[in-house]
């Protein structure tokens, strides 16, 4: 007897988040042209071609995943985001997973993928190449691992746990936290009992070994990262108290979204299915306190957005089914998600030019912020680090071809951060420029150069004073202003000549990590 022959369902709850994440996908790349390239990701690309077990400010499989797609794509703007995009297009699937293992329906599944869309930080951190988009798609599936370690009891599941707590490490430190949360909820509820689950610290060592690599490159480093998050956590990062993470956290999860942060709550506290999940919701408050206690930015809590929007979409059904009627549902999208959507995309991506980006904030009333202590132009530093690079460019090739022949030969271009230097090595080999130099973060690491007589530099930023201290000759070359780019960018590019010290001997008081 044959067989019935097995069709694809068009319609089924796994479809339907297929077309909400390749929705996502096409909106990230039918705007990943404007405003260009972000700060950052010039100096991943140069991370890229120095390939290691471990970098000053991150583990090494983002930079991994660049090198693959720099090599596969090339570097346009596309080639360097197309994996970001994919794992953040991955984050709106598994979040409708989470909302299915939570006993939501297939619509709780679709709304809760349409709302990830939405989130602030989940949509702008996948618009841009870093390491952020994956770190929110693994943590997303830790938790969905977790749920159905919790409903299904299946120790087994601590195996997997563990390949993607290790793999996650490699990308970002944020499953320590996890882990931590994780930990510590498991001991103020009956799931204290997987202490005494062999496969729990299978899972354990498995992560442990996945992330090995790069532990030993910090032991042999002498632990640059634990410098540099100490050095932010201090000097960058902006303090802000309970009150200031929380509400700058519903910023970045979308301002009309706390209903659904207020019925995560109902569901994951007071309602009987969402109660088992007792467990997701000690780690949600423990990791919050724990970025607060830190002096972390809000955006870090992009790793639990996912779960949270879940939770609150399935405990919005069921208070909508209990209290009002089925009808109610489609309320909730067009009182809630339509106005989220239309408020949140500009400030997440770059749908609209710039000027109207300005007008657009300032009729919300909205002004820029960072997080960090430093000031602010008019472009929110998100958007405003996307401006002013390729003309910083040409003053540096302006400078350069001022230089004699023989100056040309053992010039060495300085910048002061990460940022300019890798704008430079971007867009200087059209102009015929040397690799630039900088001694922030992992390009410390490169240099100091080695063929560098003292007899010539173009250093970017700075000013006269101080580069006289380490130059006889100091020549301001040009000046870049740019109004849209981050304000102390806009620098003075200077000749100098005659070092007064050798850049090799004092490459080691130049370091900064932060």
């Amino acid at each position: 007897m044959s067989q019935p022959e097995k069709r694809l369902d068009f319609t089924g709850d796994n479809a339907v988040l297929i077309y909400i994440s390749i929705f996502k996908f096409l909106l990230l790349v039918l705007f990943a042209g404007n405003y260009g390239l972000f700060r950052d990701e010039f100096y991943y690309l140069e991370c890229s071609k120095h390939l290691d077990w471990g970098y000053v400010d991150q583990p090494p499989f983002s930079i991994l995943v660049l090198a693959v797609s720099r090599i596969l794509f090339g570097e346009s703007i596309l080639g360097i985001r197309i994996f970001a995009y994919a794992a953040s297009c991955g984050i709106i699937f598994v979040t409708g997973l989470i909302a299915r293992e939570m006993s939501g329906n297939k619509f709780a599944q679709s709304v809760s993928a349409f709302a990830a869309v939405f989130c602030g930080t989940i949509l702008g951190a996948g618009s841009i190449f870093s390491m952020n988009s994956f770190d929110i798609l693994f943590s997303s599936l830790i938790f969905f691992l977790l749920i159905r370690l919790i409903k299904s009891e299946n120790k087994k599941l601590w195996i997997p746990l563990g390949i993607i707590f290790g793999i996650g490490l490699q990308n970002k430190l944020s499953p320590v936290f996890i882990a931590f949360g994780l930990a510590v909820g498991m001991a103020l509820t009956k799931h204290r009992k997987y202490f005494l689950s062999k496969e729990l610290y299978i899972g354990a060592a498995i992560a442990f070994l996945i992330f090995l690599p790069n532990i030993i490159w910090q032991i042999a480093n002498s632990f640059p990262t634990i410098e540099f998050m100490r050095n932010a956590a201090s000097r960058k990062n902006q303090p802000l108290g309970v009150i200031g993470f929380l509400s700058g956290s519903i910023m970045e999860l979308n301002p009309f979204f706390i209903f659904f942060l207020l019925t995560a709550i109902y569901f994951l506290v007071f309602n009987k299915t969402g109660r088992q999940f007792a467990l997701i919701a000690w780690t949600l408050i423990l990791i919050f306190f724990v970025f607060v206690f830190f002096n972390g930015k809000p955006y870090y809590m992009g790793i639990l957005f996912p779960v949270i929007i879940a939770a609150g979409v399935v405990g919005a059904e069921i208070l909508i089914d209990k209290y009002i009627n089925s009808w109610g549902r489609y309320a909730l999208i067009i009182l809630i998600l339509i106005p989220a959507a239309v408020s949140v995309t500009p400030f997440a991506i770059p749908v609209l030019n710039v000027e109207a980006f300005i007008g657009f904030s300032g009729s919300l009333g909205v002004k820029p912020g960072s997080g960090e202590r430093q000031h602010l132009g008019i472009l929110p530093q998100f958007y405003a680090d996307r401006f002013g690079w390729k003309e910083m460019v040409e003053e540096v090739a302006a400078a350069y071809n001022k230089l004699s022949e023989d100056e040309k030969k053992n010039v060495v271009i300085f910048a002061q951060n990460y940022g300019e230097a890798g704008a430079i090595d971007y867009y200087g080999k059209q102009y015929g420029l040397p690799k630039a130099y900088s001694a922030h973060n992992n390009y410390w690491f490169w240099g100091p150069p080695q063929n560098f007589n003292g007899e010539a530099a173009i250093v970017v930023g700075s000013n006269k004073q101080d580069n006289s201290k380490f130059f006889e000759q100091v020549e301001l070359s040009g000046t870049l202003e740019n109004k849209y780019a981050m304000p102390y960018e806009n620098v003075g590019i200077f000749i100098c000549r005659k070092a007064k010290i050798s850049l090799q001997q004092g490459w080691a008081k130049l370091k900064i990590f932060i």
